[in-house]
């Protein structure tokens, strides 16, 4: 049955294989058939950017702070959320995942993934903690969280004490990171409305990382116990199934557990990471899209639709981990979408 399951992923995945270092050999040129079209700009290194059914835009800000431009296309002058000291803002970390609900307009929902900054995932809450306080190139984890925007101010302000960490409430079950880069970054949403968040394998990606690796933080991530033991094994953490990094969970968006659909869900510990898996093999996912039309809209059906995946990679070290997409189809080559 599971190898049933896992076949009709391979058809429902598109992957999308890039490289992480791009060179001065690809084109700069826009391609026959997409267009370059500038929608805004004066930012500081956004991430993301959605717009709702009104057309009202919200843009992401890798420092950790989320933005509203209205339908005249003004930039409001307070951000609708600011998690500045949260957010670990650093080499490819950062706040690099951004989603509105499929149902914002209703419910003001939406969902941030973002590397934690580590003097806040040790001392939050305590008296050693000091919102002003950093500490970058370390072990860490990527958390997702779910925060409310408030109707009754056109969804511009946050509704109070909205916050809920879907994944990552501690440091035991984050999303590793143990590199200055493969955290992965994109949340989308299937057609069957469960929550699809992409990560990256939290590993070197310039050698072939297989654990211990000295340029990495795994003697840290042991010690704080951000891994287990079994789980230093570098890039081949998006090969473990009771691992999060280097995966496609698929989970539901109320609570952050995994969906009985999912093809390795065990009903008895539904946020354990197996639970959570939808796909495994990835290396470093940061970006990704449905194809429009595809997929069941039955959340029970586990088929949430086809994917395109931008997975950043270095060289051979990226590539063996796409034959463990279930056999997915591979695209080699600079993409960009209109």
């Amino acid at each position: 049955m599971r190898k049933q399951l896992i076949k009709h992923i391979s058809i429902s995945i598109l992957l999308l294989l890039t490289v992480a270092k791009v060179g001065s050999s690809f084109a700069q040129t826009v391609p026959v058939g997409f267009k370059d079209s500038l929608i805004s700009a004066g930012w500081n290194e956004p991430t993301c950017f959605a717009w709702d059914s009104t057309g009202q835009m919200y843009v992401s800000e890798k420092a950790g702070l989320i933005w509203v431009i209205d339908t005249n296309g003004n930039k409001l002058a307070t951000p609708l959320l600011d998690i500045h000291d949260e957010v670990g803002n650093w080499r490819d970390h950062g706040l690099g995942g951004f989603a509105l609900d499929p149902n914002f307009r209703t419910n003001g929902y939406f969902y941030l993934y973002y590397t934690v900054d580590r003097h806040h995932i040790r001392f939050f809450g305590t008296p050693s903690y000091s919102p002003g306080n950093d500490e970058f190139f370390s072990a860490t984890i990527a958390r997702l969280t779910r925060y409310t925007a408030n109707s009754a101010t056109n969804f511009t302000t946050l509704v109070a004490n909205s916050r809920l960490v879907l994944l990552g409430e501690t440091k035991k079950t984050g999303v590793p990171v143990l590199f200055e880069s493969h955290v992965g970054g994109q949340i989308l949403f299937g057609r069957d409305n469960s929550l699809l968040l992409f990560t990256g394998d939290g590993s070197d990606f310039d050698i072939a990382d297989s654990g211990s690796a000295p340029t990495t933080y795994f003697a840290q991530a042991l010690t704080d116990s951000i891994i287990r033991p079994e789980e230093n094994c570098g890039s081949y953490r998006s090969q473990l199934l009771n691992c999060l990094g280097g995966k496609i969970l698929r989970l539901d968006p109320a609570t952050g557990n995994g969906l009985a659909s999912n093809p390795f869900f065990d009903s008895a510990n539904p946020r354990s990471p197996v639970s959570r898996v939808y796909a495994l093999g990835l290396r470093n996912p940061f970006r990704a899209t449905m194809r429009p039309g595809t997929g069941s809209t039955d959340i029970t059906a586990g088929n949430p639709g086809v994917m395109y995946i931008g997975d950043a990679c270095n060289g051979a070290t990226g590539k063996r981990y796409i034959p463990a997409m279930h056999r997915a189809k591979t695209l080699v080559g600079p993409f960009t979408k209109d």
